[in-house]
């Protein structure tokens, strides 16, 4: 890949840029959905009205307006710089990750591999270098990897033979595209299926650049023992409980990361939200009731009503599904080798006096997020914990911008320098303004106290951790 020199780049990014009247109309119609769009519920929110405005015009109108710049600007390799601030787990990524697409020594190395562990004799040079695939209308090519001990990160280019944009809903200016397929490791036996929220952007209604990012901790758990264990004792219809279950756990084990390791990956499909999708009624092709009678429903009623619809479509509840769902299906095949920063990772353990409670073993730092190693959930089920951990400022640290495990938290605009871990009930979590935003926007409550101030109170469990 060429590299551009600075001039060049101040020459690109200064050319005047010109709104057109299509950019015009799009932008009253994204003022049109901001108006009249919800949410679907599988999703988090994101940002309010303004955001999303703000999002559209700066990810698919300048590069609609200045079809120059987007020919020439470098994206294939740079796609992490590109996304790194609206990543889930956000941060600079300019400096992480190993590119694909100029193929070298990492291609050719992780296609042999990849050959080897997916049971092929022959062909390794048929795969290497190999990063781009297409598909049913769309190609998908892979731009970089980056990988620590929490989790694997890959960014890729999807370009459609026709304009990706007209198919999905947006948020933010943005579809919500997920992919889902399975993933082989050279260090397990066992294939992994997946399913991913993708982070990404437009550079114009043909291309989005996306980053897709896979937690390690399942792939890194091995539950053969545990599973067989299981399947000895019950049957093939299974424990009733957890409790029934505890006895077992002892089982699980857990797989050490080598420091670098083969991948063989397959995108099933790449799906997202329709712009026009169709009601249950609509695919079922029968006549909705009116909000009277549905609001008159009894619960027993309104059950027996969807059981009864979802008999005449089946596939009405699966992710994706043909009715709210548009899909590109591959599959899109890749393998190459990850090499792990363990550099950046810092692991700190932490000495314990819980017995009975919940609490957390270890906490994994690394450059973009927090990993907190939980124990005793089981046991502690009454207590119904929450885990809540705060900054060095003491500032809640959230999950990433689509959600996520509570204890895999996103640490962009923190001091993690230090920080404060606390388990607290459900109740106080709900009664006290602890969830949600409250603390975000309010130093102390009408009490004058902290948000700390609160926990230190309430906790069931605390730790203090410091990263030196």
């Amino acid at each position: 890949m060429r590299n551009y020199t600075e001039q060049e780049m101040r020459e690109i990014l200064g050319q005047e840029m010109q709104v057109s009247e299509q950019v015009e109309e799009r932008l009253s119609d994204t003022y049109r959905q901001i108006r009249t769009q919800k949410r679907k519920s599988r999703f988090h929110a994101w940002q309010g009205a303004a955001g999303t405005v703000a999002a559209f015009f700066a990810a698919g109108v300048f590069c609609v307006s200045n079809p120059v710049l987007a020919a020439k600007l470098p994206f294939i390799g740079h796609i992490f710089e590109e996304l790194g601030d609206e990543a889930s787990y956000a941060g600079d990524y300019s400096g992480v990750g190993t590119q694909l697409a100029e193929g070298g020594e990492n291609a050719e190395t992780g296609a042999s591999a990849a050959a080897e562990i997916a049971g092929k004799e022959n062909g390794a040079q048929e795969v290497a270098g190999n990063y781009s695939q297409t598909a049913n209308g769309m190609t998908v090519t892979l731009s970089e990897v980056y990988c620590n001990d929490v989790a694997l990160y890959l960014t890729m280019e999807l370009k459609g033979e026709e304009p990706i944009a007209d198919h999905f809903e947006l948020y933010d200016g943005k579809p919500v595209l997920q992919a889902q397929g399975t993933a082989k490791f050279s260090f397990m036996d066992e294939d992994c299926s997946f399913q991913e929220v993708l982070d990404g952007k437009f550079v114009d209604d043909y291309t989005y650049l996306a980053m897709y990012r896979m937690e390690l901790d399942p792939v890194c758990t091995d539950y053969s023992e545990f599973h067989a264990a299981l399947q000895e004792a019950y049957g093939e219809e299974g424990p009733s409980n957890d409790g029934e279950t505890a006895q077992y756990r002892d089982l699980i084990k857990k797989r050490d990361l080598p420091e670098s390791f083969d991948v063989s990956l397959s995108f099933d499909r790449i799906f997202g939200d329709r712009k026009d999708p169709m009601s249950i009624y609509d695919a079922a092709k029968v006549e909705k009731p009116s909000e009277e009678e549905l609001n008159a429903m009894s619960d027993e009623e309104w059950n027996s009503h969807m059981m009864e619809l979802f008999e005449l479509v089946p596939d009405y509840n699966n992710t994706p599904n043909p009715y709210e769902d548009y899909t590109y299906e591959g599959p899109y095949t890749f393998d190459f080798t990850v090499q792990v920063d363990h550099e950046q990772t810092v692991t700190v353990e932490v000495e314990n006096d819980a017995a009975g409670k919940p609490f957390v073993s270890s906490v994994t730092k690394t450059p973009f997020e927090l990993y907190l190693e939980e124990q005793g959930l089981e046991e502690a089920i009454d207590l119904d914990p929450v885990l809540v951990v705060l900054d060095a400022n003491g500032k809640r640290i959230e999950t990433g911008k689509r959600g996520g495990s509570l204890n895999m938290l996103a640490i962009d605009g923190h001091d993690v320098s230090k920080i404060d871990i606390y388990y607290i009930t459900w109740e106080d979590f709900e009664g006290k303004q602890i969830k949600g935003s409250y603390f975000d926007e309010h130093d102390t409550n009408e009490s004058g106290e902290t948000l700390k101030d609160v926990l230190d109170a309430c906790n069931m469990y605390h730790k203090e951790v410091t990263f030196g």
